[in-house]
Order: structure tokens, then sequence, then C-alpha cells
């Protein structure tokens, strides 16, 4: 068969089943058969498959996620989340604006313990948006403040966005930890100043309301608690990567058995919740390396027909001009972003553009820490927008009634933050440049 029509019939492959909602592991898995087996034969497959398959899911990155997870899974288990919102609900006064920042630094302190934008945003929806109707913030506008907020994992260490990232790439997956905390900040800070001045109220409604029932001061206190233990924990974690005492797998480790023991110490959870939440981590686990390992298979046929050798041949002319190629990239991934979900943008994309990054000369790490920046935007925007759709279900609200108010702030953050990023690199390269 000519390979052209191979190549046509592999991506209608692709796109037919992805459009039809099959999951992405067994479209690639099954893309990346067909395609080796017509394009180079049946035999040619034993000796393909088997050592890909192989070194794609033991590498060395790959295995401090179910780590991170597990610690995720803990600090969820031990209703840390309730915590987090309860205590800034608290230093918030019960007025409107402050409650409105709160729930984006619990969107934040979420991100960072979770992981998961989609998980994020439709807890904080569950959580935040009764309040906020509360204070007079209107009932859409709420849960789109609630996925906005949780958008935010995918750039706030540990995301598994990143740490999927560095693996494909080999770059120091610690260094894109510490280079996203500069465009998280800033991130944070065009969020809260794009509240101050595009939020939805109700007319009439006082800005300031009282607490539904008496406060339980022993409540309160083993809420105070539990943020210092997240505070410190998060501290040491972070603050051991970038002062070089540990590694980010070690570091992952210590996070997992401090975050068990810690919720256990304070009698958060029981030994029922610690088995669900190892089992919760074993199964994200196998899904991402599912994905991984049938990416891996499906680039491998991407590969061997020559397809990153022609994109970088296509756009040499745009290699000369680093920023202009940077830019249409940054469309690629935002639409990506709009249409798939995170991890499969990163799998399916990276390795297809890699080669013309490293020809035009791209700093990786600064390279990594803006696609997953551009894909958070891209998960809050429509047709499909899946952060923005969590919060639409937790909330009970139409979905379009979500992305109006995401749009509007993920239009300005990556004006401002992706603009930042460009024209000050040192954003995210200065402190990753400190770890060396």
């Amino acid at each position: 068969m000519d390979h052209s029509l191979i190549f046509t019939f592999v991506i209608l492959w692709v796109t037919i089943f992805l459009l039809l909602g099959q999951a992405v592991a067994t479209v690639m898995l099954g893309a990346g058969f067909v395609g080796l087996a017509l394009w180079m034969g049946p035999n040619a497959l034993m000796g393909i498959i088997g050592q890909d398959v192989y070194f794609s899911v033991s590498s060395y990155p790959l295995s401090i996620i179910p780590l991170y997870l597990l610690m995720a899974q803990m600090l969820v288990r031990g209703r840390i989340v309730g915590d987090l919102f309860r205590v800034g609900h608290r230093l918030a006064g019960y007025r409107r604006f402050p409650l409105g920042v709160a729930t984006i630094l619990t969107g934040g302190m979420l991100g960072a313990v979770s992981g998961s934008g989609s998980a994020s945003a439709a807890a904080l929806a569950r959580l935040a948006g009764p309040e906020l109707e509360r204070v007079g913030y209107t009932r859409n506008f709420s849960a789109g403040l609630a996925a906005i907020a949780g958008s935010l994992s995918a750039i706030i260490p540990p995301s598994i966005l990143l740490m999927i990232y560095g693996s494909i790439t080999l770059v120091p997956i610690g260094h894109l930890f510490i280079g996203s905390i500069g465009p998280a900040v800033l991130c944070i800070l065009v969020y809260i100043l794009c509240l101050r001045f595009m939020g939805e109220t109700i007319p009439g409604m006082p800005d300031r309301v009282a607490p539904l029932e008496e406060e339980d001061p022993e409540a309160l206190r083993r809420s105070y608690i539990a943020i210092g233990f997240i505070v410190v924990l998060m501290s040491v974690v972070f603050g051991g990567i970038y002062g070089g005492i540990f590694t980010v797998g070690e570091a992952g480790g210590l996070g997992a058995f401090t975050s068990l023991v810690g919720v256990a110490l304070m009698g958060r959870v029981s030994f029922k919740d610690v088995a669900h939440g190892l089992i919760d981590a074993a199964k994200i686990s196998a899904m991402l390396l599912m994905i991984i390992m049938a990416a891996q298979v499906f680039g491998r046929f991407m590969s061997i027909s020559r397809v990153p050798r022609l994109l970088v041949e296509f756009t040499e002319p745009l290699q000369a001009y680093p920023v202009i190629l940077l830019i249409v990239l940054m469309v690629v991934l935002f639409l990506a972003g709009m249409a798939l979900e995170e991890v499969t943008c990163i799998i399916l994309i990276i390795p297809l553009i890699e080669p013309m990054l490293k020809a035009a000369g791209i700093d990786m790490i600064w390279f990594g820490v803006m696609a997953c920046f551009v894909i958070s935007l891209g998960l809050l925007t429509p047709p499909v927008g899946l952060v923005a759709f969590s919060a639409a279900v937790a909330a009970n609200v139409p979905p379009g009634a979500v992305f109006r108010p995401a749009l509007k702030f993920s239009a300005v953050a990556a004006l401002v933050v992706v603009l930042a990023m460009i024209f000050l690199p040192g954003i995210v390269t200065w402190l990753p440049a400190q770890l060396n």
C-alpha cells in the first residue's frame, strides 16, 4: 500500500474514533499497531512494540507520578479541601471580593495537592459555589470562578502535566516545577485583578454576610492545624527540591509518606480511606501509563513515517524567527486544549514538535512551562473545555454560563502571562538556573 494512503488511513482512524468518544489510549494503540503493520509488515511488530512498551513505562521520571498521586489522595481523603476553604472564608471576613480571592487561592493550593484541574474545579464548585452566591456573586459566575481556580492545577507544581512533559522530553522535572512558580504566581495575580473588575454580582446584594451557623472553635482549630500541615509539607517538599537536598523522586516519596502519617495522626483517615486512596492512586497511575505506552507506539509510527522530520523542514523558514514559531505552536496547543484532555495534548503533540523546538534553539524548560499554561487556558474554553464542564456539572448550571466568565479571564491571562513569558523569559528560567 502506498505510504501516503497508509498515513491518511491512520490519521482518519485517530480522528474518527476520538470523535466517537473512544478512549484515547485505545485509539492511539490501535492506530500505532495498524500503521506499523501496514508500513513495515506484521513481522516487524514484535521487534518494535515490545521494546517501546517496556521502555516507555519503565523510565525513572514516570516512577514519581504514583508518589505524588498518593500524596494528593491522602490529602483529599483527609478532607483538606474543606479546611482550605473554611479558613479562607474566615480570613476573608465573609465579604465578597476577599472570598473570591480566597477561592482562587484555594484552587491554587488544591491544584498543588491534587494535580487534576477537573477534580479541583468540581470540588470548588460544590464547596465554594454556594458561599460565593451568598455574598452576592451570580450562580453562573460562581461556577465559572470555580473552573478558573481549578485550571491552575495544570501549572502549579506538582503538576501531572509538567511531569509527563519532563518524562517525554527528558527535561529535569524539578527544574520544571521550580520554573512554573513565577508564571503561576503571575497568573493568580491576573485572575485576582480580573475578579476585581469583571466579577458578576447580583444587584442589591450586601457585600458582607453573617455565617450561616455559629462556628465550632474546635473545628476551626483543627482546620488551622490542617492548613499549617499543608504549608509545612509543601515547604519541605519543594524547598528540598529547590535547595538541592533531595531529588524530585525522593521529594515525592517523602511527601506521600508524610501526608499519610500526617492525616493519620490528625485522625482524618481510616484504614478504609487509606485503602481507597491507594487504589485510586494506582488506577490513575495505570491510566496515565497506559496513555503513555499507547502514545509511544503511535509515536513510533509517526517517526517511521518521517512526520517530525517533515515538520522540521516545513517550519525551517520560521526557525530563524523563534518568537513567531512559538506563537504558532502556542495557538496549536491552545486549540488542542479546547478539544482534548490535557495529558493527551502533551503526549500527542510534544513528540512531534520537539525536533523543531531543538532546531530553533528554544529552551525546553521555558517552552514546557508555557505549553502547560496555554493548555490550561484551553481547558476553560469551548467546545469541550473539560475543566469548565466539570464545574458546570458539579454546580448544576449550563456549560455556556460557565464558559462566559472563563473566556474573559483566560483571554486576559493569555495576553498578560504568555507575553510576559515571551518577552521576560527569566520569569521561567531564572529559578531553575539557580539549581544548576
